[in-house]
């Protein structure tokens, strides 16, 4: 090991250890004053230890879990959340050090997820292959960016082949059922705003009352994808609906959506996710319900209304034309249909 990756290793080891006793702004500091007054040294790793010394499999585990949290702690936490599930799987049924697991292993893994769908007897779907195999590589780009190991061994296996289906959206004899479906002004008011705004529902649950303009519907928000501002609108039956619910509640707590009891929490997406359930049980709508099925639904009339795509994208706020040209490009079949009338007439 050289002098500069010895170092290196020696300020991680330092901060993991003091993590526990210290403030995110105070590791901070220590870490610059390590790299200051390193420069002034050479350090080189004593490589004779004997072998009853070397840390066992959960303490290496821990090690890397723990430095990667420091490291990454800019992260959004939702993210943390999904790579340290993806980990935990994976040490789990490949019990070796994360820096000793090599392609084999990852092969192994996959497959093993992909026929492993809970308690359910299912095969996972593709899709979710590959969400798992994308939090994994992406973990393991970092360890090798961070010098834990020589290659990404997840690189060489190649994700799953995807078909992908119809977009699946509402149609506008649904969303009639939805808004039949609400019985409480928060309900209709969470079916509003995501059928409004074409928020995803992790967005949605971050607006504040005062992010509102009340006049034109424009609300800004920091896209959680992509972390870029755009602007989503509230039409006026949105307003209307959302401003009946605000004006009900007692509470003071600046979200959008709370809990309907004390302490009157900001709801999570799990809890918008529920909600929605609530209101299709009570309707016929035969089809699956979830917030981001609000959101399609916006771009597929959008569509339907014939704006383009690179508007789409930005009122949606796809990182990029081709994730929006991937659903949004191809006809409906209804738009094929009237099409044909049209020619055949």
């Amino acid at each position: 090991m050289d002098n500069q990756t010895a170092k290196k290793h020696l300020i991680d080891n330092v901060l993991v250890a003091m993590a526990q006793y210290m403030t995110s702004e105070v590791l901070q500091i220590l870490e610059r004053v390590l790299a200051e007054e390193l420069v002034k040294v050479v350090v080189e790793e004593i490589t004779t230890l004997p072998a009853e010394v070397q840390d066992s499999v959960d303490e290496q585990n821990q090690y890397i879990i723990r430095l990667f949290l420091y490291k990454k702690k800019k992260l959004k936490e939702g993210t943390k959340y999904n790579y340290l599930n993806s980990i935990k799987r994976l040490i789990t049924l490949i019990y070796k050090p994360l820096n000793q697991i090599d392609e084999i292993d990852i092969y192994r893994f996959l497959d093993w997820y992909e026929n492993h769908n809970g308690n359910t007897g299912e095969k996972n779907q593709p899709v979710t292959v590959n969400n798992e195999r994308r939090n994994l590589c992406a973990f393991y780009s970092w360890m090798r960016k961070e010098k834990l190991i020589a290659y990404n061994p997840v690189e060489s296996i190649e994700p799953q082949k995807v078909i992908r289906k119809p977009i699946d959206y509402f149609r506008p004899e649904e969303i009639a059922k939805l808004k039949d479906g609400c019985e409480t002004l928060r309900e209709r008011a969470i079916v509003e705003v995501l059928r409004s705004t074409g928020a995803r529902v992790g967005e949605a649950i971050e607006i504040t009352k005062d992010m509102i303009n009340w006049e034109t519907g424009d609300i800004l928000i920091l896209s959680e994808k992509g972390e870029r501002y755009r602007t989503i609108y509230l039409d006026p039956e949105a307003r209307y609906h959302l401003h009946k619910y605000l004006n009900s509640r007692e509470d003071y707590t600046p979200q959008l959506f709370v809990h309907a009891r004390k302490p009157y929490k900001s709801l999570s997406t799990c809890g918008v996710r529920m909600i929605l359930k609530d209101i299709a049980s009570r309707v016929d709508i035969t089809s699956r319900v979830y917030p981001h099925k609000l959101r399609k639904t916006l771009g597929m009339n959008l569509k339907n209304s014939g704006v383009d795509i690179g508007t789409i994208q930005e009122i949606l706020g796809h990182a990029g034309p081709e994730v929006t040209a991937a659903y949004y490009a191809q006809s409906t079949p209804q738009t094929l249909r009237r099409v044909r009338e049209r020619t055949a007439a």
